[in-house]
């Protein structure tokens, strides 16, 4: 389904967005803080994602 690809799509630009922000304004110990919580993140983004697509069938 298409509106599927640009929800995911948004959805992966913002935390790009934000992830490239929080790091260009971070110090060295909290970059590794924010890698490690942004992958977390992401994982829940794309079950969110994954489920809201499942419910919609």
């Amino acid at each position: 389904m298409q509106m599927q690809a640009i929800a995911k799509g948004m959805a992966v630009g913002a935390a790009a967005g934000m992830l490239g922000y929080l790091i260009s304004s971070a110090s060295s110990g909290e970059k590794t803080k924010l890698k490690r919580r942004t992958v977390k993140a992401a994982h829940a983004i794309g079950a969110v994602m994954n489920s809201v697509s499942e419910m919609l069938r």
